[in-house]
């Protein structure tokens, strides 16, 4: 495929800077930074015009904090103006990429999502005796910034939008170090960052722009054809043990070309008629699918610090009934009637005295 050119003045567009404050704004209204935005979204949304035209937009610095959903996580939680461009960014050249996307990759893509990749795993599980299971090592942190911005430059030959998004990626970094040009001086070297911050909109997008060569490498070359990766968790399928092993040990070394490593104590080849756990779910070669025993226990420490927030005041009943019922509709793609039986019958219990 051809390279796509003249991209720069759809990004910093007006109409498509109103469409991504849309879009980043959903939710956030009521909550201070996008209050204040939509307070002065006009004179906001014209400055960010003038200084992505001009050149001389800088992203500002993120803010951090750690989340504990089910280990620990540092998450970015960028100024919401920055939301906004990232927003933008991902607009116009997210549908590009998208075709270059296989179908079996369900992270973060309209249409996808954790319940289409459980469905698609159970449909291979049902096919085949052995599920291998693979988890890319701290994948986040380890994205190489420089490799991706060259794997977004085989798709966009948009140099303004390439240094924007490089404007982007600059802004965080979990590590940096020099790397020294081949026959070059003691001082001669450029500066590698590495890193992805969790959380942000443009991270997701290009987290599976990293991995997509990965995709391909197991779909075309390994010719895997029972293959399903949601972010950076992903089943290869197969009847014989050993192809698959011999799969998993290329698909090291392709990690490694990549800047990459798997995660040694998420990889395990696992039989099918014992449960494979992925997405949240495990499924099994007779088509039972279960709930993660951890989603479960994660949920329920959740139920019961709401239900303190309730009894004391602190969180209205109308929340919990929402969250509760959000959950049950989540888990309902599994068999788990009993399971939400339990669990209303907690809140009704609970709420009515």
């Amino acid at each position: 495929m051809h390279r796509v050119k003249n991209l720069f003045e759809q990004v910093c567009s007006m109409r498509n800077l109103h469409l991504a404050a849309r879009e980043a704004l959903r939710g956030k209204r009521t909550r201070l930074p996008g209050a204040r935005f939509f307070g002065e979204q006009e004179k906001e949304l014209a400055a960010l015009h003038e200084e992505l035209s001009s050149g001389t937009y800088r992203h500002g610095a993120d803010r951090y904090f750690w989340i504990h959903d089910p280990k620990e996580r540092l998450v970015a939680a960028a100024p919401f103006r920055d939301r906004v461009v990232h927003h933008a960014i991902v607009r116009v050249i997210e549908p590009i990429f998208e075709k270059r996307f296989i179908e079996d990759s369900y992270a973060c893509r309209t249409g996808k999502g954790t319940h289409a990749a459980m469905r698609r795993a159970l449909h291979f599980a049902r096919g085949h005796r052995y599920a291998l299971k693979c988890d890319v090592l701290k994948f986040f942190p380890s994205v190489d910034q420089q490799v991706l911005l060259g794997l977004v430059g085989r798709v966009i030959a948009d140099r303004e939008v390439l240094e924007l998004l490089g404007r982007v990626l600059a802004s965080h970094a979990d590590a940096e170090f020099p790397e020294w040009r081949p026959r070059g001086g003691l001082f001669d070297y450029e500066i590698r960052r590495t890193g992805l911050p969790i959380g942000n909109l443009t991270s997701q997008f290009l987290a599976n722009v990293y991995l997509n060569p990965l995709d391909h490498f197991v779909k075309h070359e390994l010719r895997v054809k029972g293959y399903v990766r949601y972010m950076d968790d992903f089943l290869l399928f197969g009847d014989a043990r050993a192809a698959l092993k011999g799969c998993g040990a290329r698909i090291k070394d392709k990690l490694s070309e990549m800047c990459l490593r798997m995660h040694p104590d998420k990889y395990r080849l696992l039989p099918t008629d014992k449960g494979v756990d992925f997405a949240g779910f495990v499924v099994f070669a007779d088509g039972r699918v279960r709930v993660r025993s951890s989603s479960v226990r994660r949920f329920d420490r959740r139920y019961r610090r709401m239900l303190w927030e309730v009894n004391r005041k602190r969180r209205v009943p109308a929340d919990l009934t929402m969250r509760v019922r959000a959950w049950g509709a989540h888990v309902a793609h599994a068999q788990s009637y009993g399971l939400r039986a339990d669990v209303l019958g907690r809140r009704r219990k609970a709420l009515c005295g």
